[in-house]
């Protein structure tokens, strides 16, 4: 036999050497598994007798590194890192060891490797206490090491994982996230960070915490270190410098700390002056010498830590350090002169950078305005008379600081800072003559003649010689080529301050016409659709209502004008309330000014108007949440005596009563309260006549040792009862039109509401009385009885007076149904008699004996029907019956009668003076 050699393949040793770089793409994808390589190059690495041969220690590291190119296997990372500390205690003793640590260290941050799905979760523990060895590596006094740990860390949290086509799959970019965060290797940065000298590594480790610094929890673990007092004076220090990066990166982190940190932590972080003034002192640097785009970014970025600040930590230092005073002389730098020498060489210009910064800053003092002494602070500088300064018609404004779009977004900015500044300083805001500034504006932005053509703010008007705005900005909103945006701001700025209360303010701005410029403004938008508008209305109608509240004169100033485009906004279309473009706003608007504008002045001239059939109509329509407002101003307008028959004749959907309404409107509140009745609505416990779910469940004690009012006595402002109730003995109960069993069961309940609410209140004072301990005297105990049975037979009569009302009805509905049913029998043997007299007929017509029969009765009746006609017997008579007819029924009223031949012969008959259209020959006679 013939034996065949076997070729072999050759096999690849270890220490084999390939070209990286003509792998083809699957093998790039596809990682090896090589877990014996790693084993021999740790074993080469510890071996005693190999300590001498470093460069095949060297030459093993790189194959490593060349094998696992795309990175290590999750259960590999033990073996990775006794590779890594045999490199370490290699390196204490040649540095050149220290390139080979630095690829291990590189490749790490590469995603690892996971030969399983579940690789995930069976090797998390592990893979965050390998990052945790492995950062400890930056306690090594190596730049080189630093800068590898720092980067490797960096690529694993940054670094999206990537996907390879076949083979093993690295694991997810969430492991790597959390096992960072798990094992807190930010507190190793942080502690290193602190007594870091070489300021490349410091750079690198900051620029780490930057994206670090990203987690909330990260962010806790900074502010426990107390990291941030390390790179706060690290960033004074550098502002003499030239590294910008370094101060770039300090701000940030900085920011992010701030922002995404525990609020308790950051307030105790920086309530401390030495974190506050190390900001003051880089933004003071920055205002000197600022000169460059990269510095007035970061003077920016300063102002802007400095606002993220303020918002989460107002009880930071601030003016203690100064700060207040600098960010107010920035913010007023334009307007206000000043010597200051901070300020010196300061002066802002026309380009993004400093107009940004003049917002932020204006931004920043308003947030802490509610501060007392901030707020002076920023009064002496001159900040209102800044913001004044922009209270005024911008048509003709030549600013040299700004262009016409910045001038009016910090129009529109000052606008919004008057509005909360200047209820905190009525005497600067009077001194600084807000008033006449105010009105001014107003009258100006009620001159813009293009919002009344406008129905989108991004329609191009048709005057293109008038103001328009350029509505570009947050403060600009829906201000797009008009005046919108300033009139929606300089009410704001109005209505705060008339909420004020303070009556020489508001008697002054009525000297002035606001009330005249007011009602224009109402008139001007009536019929608007337009969000920003609606927001508009209903701000001047709450200005109406305070400042026309206690004031006659002021309400006669309303007049008939105001009057009618009231009623104007009361008429809504009911389909509009849910819309969410503000109408519910504007309603309640207008039915706060009924209150404040109409009562006791112009209710005469509202009533002449219909004014109270459009409540009722608004009443009806109305979302449950506004009836309550509604019933209000409609009882308030009812006391005068001429409004009853208004509310009387009122008809509503289905020519509904106000009566009925009222009804409807008390079921629905006891049933959203949790009322006990049954489905008749009759009482289904007189002991608890009116209490609803909740205050059955409240105990007495909660309000008895309290100065609150009892659950009873809320009740009444809490729901509207008390208000149906009032509306209902306005009316008088004796007076009612006619309503249904179902609304006078509920009518009964109406009329005994006061009896019921009293008794409600004695039972209130007996329980108090028992929770204290306190016991009446007998005559007290009497009466206390006495109350108590009055009150338990006052609910049993009404409940038997309801059960009596049910009755009746029941009553009634039988008799009807008894009637329906003798109207059925009725028509039932009309019925009948029809078909017996249809079965008649066709019996004659196929039974010739019937039909004789029928014929031979009918001729004896008609012979027994007939009389001797009076007068003479000699007379012609015709005969009535037609021979050979086959008809059995009667013939009709007249008949066709031939006459004789002889035209002289004239019968005896009557004979009728028409002539019958059928025949020439023939007369129609009446038959005897």
């Amino acid at each position: 036999m013939e034996t065949i050699e076997v070729q072999k393949f050759p096999l690849m040793g270890s220490n084999m050497q390939y070209d990286t770089s003509t792998r083809s793409f699957i093998e790039r994808q596809q990682p090896p598994k090589l877990d014996t390589t790693l084993e021999k190059v740790l074993q080469l690495l510890t071996d005693p007798h190999s300590t001498k041969v470093k460069e095949r220690h060297t030459k093993a590291v790189k194959r490593i590194c060349d094998r696992y190119f795309s990175g290590f296997y999750l259960k590999d990372l033990g073996l990775v890192y006794k590779i890594v500390e045999s490199l370490v205690e290699h390196m204490r003793e040649d540095e050149d060891y220290t390139s080979s640590l630095v690829q291990i260290i590189m490749l790490c941050g590469k995603s690892f490797l996971k030969e399983k799905a579940s690789d995930d979760a069976v090797y998390g523990k592990d893979l965050a206490e390998f990052l945790v060895k492995l950062v400890r590596l930056i306690e090594l006094p190596k730049p080189m090491v630093q800068i590898a740990v720092t980067h490797c860390i960096g690529s694993l949290y940054c670094t999206p994982v990537p996907i390879y086509n076949d083979g093993p799959q690295a694991c997810r970019h969430e492991l790597n996230i959390k096992a960072i965060e798990d094992s807190n290797v930010v507190k190793i940065f942080a502690s290193e960070l602190k007594k870091m000298e070489d300021d490349t590594v410091y750079q690198e480790i900051l620029h780490l915490l930057l994206f670090l610094s990203l987690s909330s929890s990260n962010c806790d673990c900074l502010l426990d270190m107390d990291i941030i007092s390390v790179i706060s004076k690290n960033m004074v220090g550098a502002c003499g410098s030239s590294n910008s990066k370094l101060l770039q990166l300090s701000v940030e982190v900085l920011w992010n700390v701030i922002e995404y940190g525990n609020p308790d932590k950051v307030q105790d972080r920086f309530e401390t002056s030495s974190v506050v003034k190390s900001l003051y002192y880089t933004f003071c640097h920055f205002i000197k010498k600022a000169k460059t785009k990269q510095d007035l970014q970061l003077r920016n970025d300063v102002m802007s830590v400095t606002q993220v600040l303020v918002t989460r930590c107002p009880s930071a230092p601030l003016l203690e350090c100064g700060f207040i005073k600098i960010l107010t002389l920035v913010a007023t730098s334009s307007e206000v002169k000043t010597t200051d020498e901070l300020m010196k060489g300061f002066s802002m210009k026309p380009q993004n950078d400093d107009f940004e910064l003049k917002k932020a800053a204006w931004t920043t003092l308003i947030g802490l305005a509610e501060n007392d002494a901030m707020r002076q602070v920023m009064i002496d500088v001159g900040l209102l008379t800044a913001l004044f300064d922009y209270v005024k018609p911008n048509d003709s404004v030549c600013s040299v600081e700004w262009t016409s779009a910045q001038y009016e977004e910090l129009q529109l900015q000052a606008l919004s800072s008057l509005e909360t500044l200047s209820p905190l300083c009525l005497e600067e805001y009077m001194r600084g003559h807000g008033n006449t500034r105010l009105i001014m504006l107003l009258e100006w932005a009620c001159l813009d003649c293009k919002s009344r053509h406008i129905t989108n703010s991004l329609t191009t008007p048709t005057d293109t010689g008038d103001y328009g705005g350029h509505g570009n900005s947050f403060f600009g909103e829906g201000g797009y080529q008009t005046r919108r945006a300033q009139l929606r701001y300089t009410i704001r700025v109005l209505l705060a301050v008339v909420r004020t209360g303070n009556e020489n303010v508001i008697q002054d701005l009525c000297d002035q016409g606001l009330i005249g410029s007011l009602l224009v403004v109402l008139k001007m938008y009536k019929d608007t659709e337009v969000p920003i508008e609606l927001s508009i209305l209903s701000n001047t109608l709450l200005i109406l209502s305070v400042v026309c509240e206690t004031d006659s004169h002021r309400k006669a100033t309303f007049g008939d004008e105001g009057v009618d485009l009231l009623l104007n906004f009361l008429s809504l279309d009911s389909e509009k309330f849910s819309s969410g473009l503000g109408y519910h706003k504007l309603l309640l608007s207008s039915v706060n000014a009924i209150w404040c504008c109409v009562s006791f002045m112009n209710q005469d001239l509202f009533l002449e108007r219909g004014g109270i059939p459009i409540l009722l109509d608004l009443l009806e329509k109305c979302p449950p949440s506004m009836q309550n407002l509604v019933l209000g101003a409609l009882l308030d307008l009812t006391e005068d005596a001429r409004a009853l028959p208004h509310v009387v004749t009122w008809r509503g959907t289905g020519q509904k009563t106000a009566v009925s309404l009222l009804i409807q409107l008390w079921r629905a509140e006891e049933h959203a309260m949790g009322v006990k009745r049954d489905r008749n609505h009759i009482m289904a416990d007189p002991a608890t006549p009116l209490q609803g779910a909740e205050q059955l469940m409240t105990d007495v004690s909660a309000h008895a040792l309290s100065s609150t009012p009892t659950l009873a006595i809320l009740d009444v402002a809490d729901n509207m009862r008390a208000k149906i109730y009032a509306m209902l003995f306005r009316i008088g109960f004796d007076n009612l039109p006619p309503v249904s069993a179902k609304d006078q069961i509920t009518l009964t309940l109406i009329e005994n509401y006061l009896d019921f609410k009293v008794g409600e209140v004695w039972e209130e004072i007996i329980a108090e009385l028992m929770l204290d301990n306190i016991t009446p005297i007998k005559s007290d105990r009497e009466a206390l009885r006495e109350i108590q049975t009055i009150i338990a037979a006052k609910s049993e009569a009404v409940k038997r007076h309801q059960m009596e009302i049910l009755d009746r009805e029941s009553r009634v509905e039988l008799e009807d149904e008894q009637a329906c049913y003798e109207q059925i029998k009725f028509n039932f043997k009309q019925w009948e008699q029809q078909n017996a007299s249809r079965i008649n007929f066709i019996n004659k017509t196929s039974d010739y004996e019937t039909l004789q029969i029928s014929k031979q009765r009918q001729s004896a009746l008609a012979e027994k029907s007939k009389q001797d006609p009076p007068g003479i017997r000699d007379t012609v008579e015709h005969n009535t019956l037609l021979k050979m007819l086959t008809t059995t029924v009667h013939s009709g009223r007249h008949i066709n009668v031939p006459l004789s031949d002889n035209p002289n012969l004239v019968s005896p008959h009557k004979v009728l003076p028409g002539i019958s259209p059928t025949r020439s020959n023939e007369r129609s006679v009446i038959t005897q």
